[in-house]
């Protein structure tokens, strides 16, 4: 297996400005440490409590769905659809720190785990036309910051899809609390659930780039992602111009919501005719 050199990663996506705001940070980029805490700042089973409910009401359209975990992170999203019986899932996840956690935490559920490690800008052209549905969580889509990037990703995505198939991508509410100066909002009720842990929140926040930084209470470990904050409307037209036509909005898992309250908003997106 190959291995996601991420402070590489992340010096190639932002810009030289963005990249000096780093160093001057100190950010710490070691995938081995953010590995370490991410079980326990997602919280499997708290977690699972909403979103698979959630997942399974968007996928009862398909029986038996052949579904891509595009980011596999620590397992929770696999295991949990495993959980309720939907088996035929492959696993993608191109950091092996992280897969090995996942590992770890599917072997807990004795549940086995089909894992690629695919860039998703360079999907296999084997995959074209195999998933029912494409799901991308955890807030993953906003590690591009490029948009030849996004919009080449999420071309992907819409192209392993078969015809009515599902891509769902949520991302944090980057207009409401954290473009927003002081509005950072941090339930530990919606994705990442383990706030009596893992303490997390923004060290740095501008129009292009937010750094999050977690701190694991009991361990003292510190870790860093650098992300990208999408606004809804930029991200509603990469959507469609990935060939996603139709394409719904849900905050915090609800479909009637007030944009200014969820921390989570969620987009599906159907591939039509």
């Amino acid at each position: 297996m190959v291995n996601l050199d991420y402070e590489e990663y992340v010096r190639e996506q932002v810009s030289e400005k963005d990249w000096e705001i780093l160093q001057e940070l100190k950010v710490n980029l070691d995938t081995r440490i953010l590995a370490s805490l991410w079980a326990d700042f997602v919280n499997f089973e708290k977690r699972r409590k909403s979103e698979i409910p959630f997942l399974v009401e968007q996928l009862k359209e398909h029986s038996n769905p052949k579904v891509f975990d595009s980011c596999l992170g620590s397992g929770p999203t696999t295991i949990g659809l495993k959980l309720v019986g939907i088996k035929d899932i492959i696993s993608n996840e191109i950091d092996i720190d992280l897969i090995k956690v996942a590992l770890r935490e599917a072997i807990k559920y004795g549940i086995s785990l089909k894992i690629t490690q695919y860039d998703w800008r360079k999907l296999n052209e084997k995959l074209t036309g195999k998933f029912d549905v494409v799901i991308n969580l955890g807030n993953s889509l906003t590690y591009l910051f490029k948009r030849k990037d996004q919009l080449k990703t999420l071309k992907n995505f819409w192209r392993i899809l078969k015809p009515n198939g599902i891509l769902i991508i949520d991302v944090r509410n980057y207009e409401q609390h954290f473009l927003k100066k002081g509005k950072y909002k941090y339930s530990g009720n919606v994705v990442y659930c383990g706030k009596e842990t893992v303490h997390a929140h923004p060290v740095f926040v501008s129009p292009t780039m937010v750094v999050m930084e977690y701190r694991h209470k009991n361990t003292g470990k510190v870790a860093h992602l650098v992300l990208y904050p999408f606004e809804i409307k930029e991200l509603i037209l990469l959507f469609k111009e990935a060939g996603f036509k139709n394409v719904k909005v849900y905050g915090d898992y609800r479909r009637e919501f007030d944009r200014k309250e969820p921390e989570f908003l969620t987009f599906v997106c159907k591939k039509t005719k």
